[in-house]
């Protein structure tokens, strides 16, 4: 997972978390179709999800298998649905 956090985008593997220079839309430029983003500050991993579920007000709920969490806006929502043929 990517995400940014206090304006720092730091990288979240399986064991460890990593901060990187790179503004979000660089690092999203360079990633390869595994990675979907699922709101303005989050990039994630197609194959590390765990699970998904519905959330507050339209959102969508996305645990990934490192054990984090976040929320998939509704505005990419339709990518994302997409990405995984819903």
């Amino acid at each position: 997972m990517f995400r940014v956090e206090d304006k720092q985008v730091n990288v979240y593997t399986q064991n460890n978390q990593y901060q990187i220079k790179k503004p979000l839309y660089q690092v999203e430029e360079d990633l390869p179709s595994d990675f979907i983003r699922i709101s303005k500050t989050t990039i994630v991993n197609l194959k590390r999800i765990k699970r998904v579920a519905p959330s507050l007000k339209g959102m969508m709920f996305i645990e990934l298998k490192n054990g984090l969490k976040d929320n998939i806006s509704r505005k990419y929502l339709p990518d994302f649905k997409k990405a995984l043929d819903l």
